[in-house]
């Protein structure tokens, strides 16, 4: 992951808002009404906002996804390990948590849609939808 531009101000308080929540994804609207409790001579623009989460994804410290109804893009801050592309993504539908599901089933499943099916999934863009153990009551 190279870093481009400058390190300003407004870059890094994106920044420092993804890595402060790295298991949520946000809508960049939501980046920019939490940056904008600031002071105001250190708020950043909406338009850098977004501008920043853009360069931010070509830089690869964040990843776009769709949301569940697929109309809206969501970013999520990438750890340094990165490792994304061989598990699939959960995440849970009533707190917003995304979890790693790093297992070999994940990694099966992807092998064989490719040879049986001939499709080669991008499971670092893949999101499964539920409800997670802690919203469920703990079952």
């Amino acid at each position: 992951m190279s870093q481009k531009g400058y390190n300003t101000a407004a870059r890094e308080a994106v920044i420092g808002f993804f890595r402060l929540n790295p298991d949520r994804q946000f809508a960049a609207e939501q980046v920019f009404e939490a940056l904008s409790s600031a002071a105001e001579d250190k708020k950043p623009g909406k338009s850098t906002v977004y501008r920043l989460i853009s360069r931010l994804c070509e830089e690869g410290l964040l990843r776009r996804y769709r949301d569940g109804a697929g109309s809206n893009s969501l970013f999520q801050y990438v750890h340094k390990e990165g490792g994304c592309e061989k598990h699939f993504h959960l995440k849970c539908t009533d707190c917003g948590v995304v979890y790693h599901l790093e297992c070999e089933k994940s990694e099966e499943l992807l092998c064989h849609v490719l040879a049986e099916h001939g499709f080669k999934i991008n499971s670092g863009l893949s999101m499964l939808y539920g409800r997670c153990q802690k919203c469920e009551g703990g079952k």
